[in-house]
């Protein structure tokens, strides 16, 4: 008869055993069939059976061999098919293996473009030029090549396009004619600081002839601009559109406002806003006026604005917008970063021509 602290061991090795296989099935519902599980279970209490049968043995002082390689073997395939840890008990584990089976997402659709109508974008074009005018506050000087159209006096003059410079404090400009118009004329203000005229070199006669002075508002200073030097750059004009248009938000559903983020201006995106008037009561100078804001740089980079037909003599209602155009204004290049010494706005400057 098999000692007793033997029996003891036997029957807490097979209370374990057995245990630990129940939980495993409990934990792992439909992971064996019914007769694998029955099976295990049958291998696992197979040696136990056969002990049994040996119990008539009194000689019998340890396990038979057979009986106990059964024993070792159930053993070793029941803990291999058991994991350590509970499931579980590794979140990482389980986010991972989620991650893998993880199905692809669906390809997703091209972002379609921003077009916005009425009152908001209204207020986001104001929002824009608040933000463009403090940016401008913090630039000391830029470059940048300006173009212009104007209509003077009833007349459209031809485009023009110049190098520009400019300082905001003091306030210096610079500006020659590369293309259109007076080509290689120059003009620079103030003609020094003490001096608050303009500075004026005409390319007639060779350019032999000695520059002019002139007053920033006077009749020959304004015969061919629309403003006055003193209002020229981007922060002006900024802030001009910025006056208006802080007035067009209480004229309501009378001014139609349109904002599209597709269009792109000389090869850079930009906001192009649409501003539309109901009728000359509203606004008595411009019927439609465009409006583009450099999306990098957030700063208006082009402006164009058209009058209404009976304020032109040769208006024509098929072709509105070319023959009311009242002015546009571009600037190309611009380097709002650019440090400009001194020199670059004196006219003793050897890059420059004024006699």
């Amino acid at each position: 008869m098999l000692r007793p602290d033997f029996k003891r061991t036997i029957r807490l090795v097979r209370h374990v055993l057995s245990w630990r296989a129940r939980r495993e099935l409990r934990r792992r519902p439909g992971h064996f069939p019914i007769v694998a599980r029955r099976g295990i279970r049958g291998l696992v209490a197979w040696p136990f059976a056969q002990l049994r049968h040996l119990s008539h043995l009194k000689h019998l002082l340890k396990p038979h061999p057979a009986a106990a390689m059964i024993l070792a073997t159930s053993a070793a395939i029941g803990w291999t098919m058991m994991d350590a840890d509970p499931v579980g008990a590794d979140a990482s584990r389980v986010v991972q293996a989620a991650e893998q089976n993880r199905p692809a997402p669906p390809p997703m659709a091209e972002e379609s473009a921003m077009h916005l109508q009425g009152r908001v974008a209204m207020l986001l074009q104001i929002a824009m030029l608040q933000d463009a005018n403090n940016r401008l506050e913090d630039v000391k000087s830029y470059t940048a090549t300006f173009e212009k159209q104007e209509r003077i006096d009833g007349e459209l003059s031809d485009e023009q396009s110049m190098a520009f410079k400019l300082q905001h404090k003091p306030l210096n400009v610079y500006m020659k004619w590369e293309k259109g118009g007076d080509v290689g004329r120059e003009i620079l203000f103030p003609v020094a600081q003490d001096d608050p005229r303009l500075l004026v070199q005409l390319t007639k006669f060779g350019g032999r002839l000695p520059a002019l002075k002139l007053e920033p508002s006077s009749t020959l200073a304004m015969s061919e601009a629309r403003y006055p030097v003193t209002m020229a750059g981007l922060k002006e004009m900024t802030s001009m559109t910025l006056e208006i248009r802080q007035r067009d938000i209480k004229l309501g559903e009378r001014v139609q406002v349109e904002m599209r983020d597709d269009r792109t201006f000389s090869g850079r995106p930009v906001y192009a806003y649409t501003v539309k008037y109901a009728n000359s009561k509203d606004s008595e100078q411009y019927r439609k006026c465009i409006l583009y804001i450099d999306k990098q740089l957030m700063v208006p980079v082009y402006s164009r604005n058209f009058t209404w037909p009976e304020l032109v003599a040769d208006a024509d209602p098929n072709n509105l917008d070319a023959t009311t155009l009242i002015e546009s204004y571009a600037y190309r290049g611009i380097k709002l970063e650019a440090d400009l010494a001194p020199s670059e706005f004196a006219r003793s400057n050897p890059d420059y021509k004024f006699r």
